[in-house]
């Protein structure tokens, strides 16, 4: 049954992607002979279309991955929540930049929301990704002096530099959440998409309000670690494999 999801997703956002292409094909002809297409998209619908394309397309992976796991699917969403919403970001990204550049140069008929959804979906990438380097312990330290220190105080050093980072994601986060607040009061549009710009500023308070669960978490690992005498999880060093 999970097999069977996992390639209708798959095959769902195949599907999507051709019908993309298609679209964007008979749009490109239909510029080389002047013509009208009966019905258009929109820059809003093309976006919808294809980010759906790629959303399917990641399910269809994320399935497998919790098939050959053997883990719940909450298990599943608490240990990579983060990596799939980075996997559909960075698809994205790639995808959409590179469709762009056939569009452009090739079909001669470019769009004008590619680059800046590409654009907002970076921002996410990074927020998201700052959340999962938490939890992974993986963003760049120093830890020269923490070397220098017996071994049965690096836990606590590890668990005042969680309740720091605590500290700034959630002044971080409340302020980000005024200034999305301010949006949904006064208004804004992106310039192309002419959405609200709540859309975009969301990362923000979504990728501190991921941060702030992460390091809850850290901290009650580290604890938990500490009181059992065992060695605090370190993460991995720069360049470690």
């Amino acid at each position: 049954m999970t097999h069977s999801w996992q390639r209708r997703s798959t095959q769902a956002g195949y599907a999507l992607y051709a019908l993309y292409a298609c679209y964007v094909l008979a749009g490109a002809v239909a510029q080389k002979m002047g013509a009208q297409l009966p019905f258009r998209l929109g820059d809003v619908g093309e976006f919808l279309l294809f980010f759906a394309a790629t959303v399917l397309f990641v399910v269809g992976f994320i399935q497998s991955d919790q098939e050959s796991s053997g883990k719940g699917w909450l298990a599943q969403l608490d240990e990579n929540a983060e990596r799939y919403a980075m996997l559909v970001f960075y698809v994205f990204v790639c995808v959409v930049i590179v469709q762009e550049v056939i569009r452009r140069f090739v079909l001669n008929y470019s769009s004008a929301w590619a680059q800046e959804t590409a654009q907002y979906a970076f921002i996410y990438l990074g927020y998201v990704g700052a959340a999962f380097a938490v939890k992974e312990r993986a963003h760049i330290r120093f830890d020269i002096l923490l070397q220098k220190l017996p071994a049965r105080l690096h836990g606590w050093v590890y668990l005042f530099a969680e309740f720091f980072t605590l500290v700034f994601a959630i002044i971080a986060a409340y302020w980000s959440l005024h200034t999305v607040a301010q949006l949904i009061e006064f208004g804004g549009t992106t310039p192309v998409l002419r959405v609200n710009k709540t859309w975009a500023e969301a990362a923000l308070p979504i990728g501190f309000g991921l941060m702030i669960v992460r390091c809850l978490q850290m901290m009650w690992r580290d604890w938990c670690d500490i009181r059992a005498g065992r060695p605090v999880y370190v993460g991995k060093s720069m360049f470690e494999e």
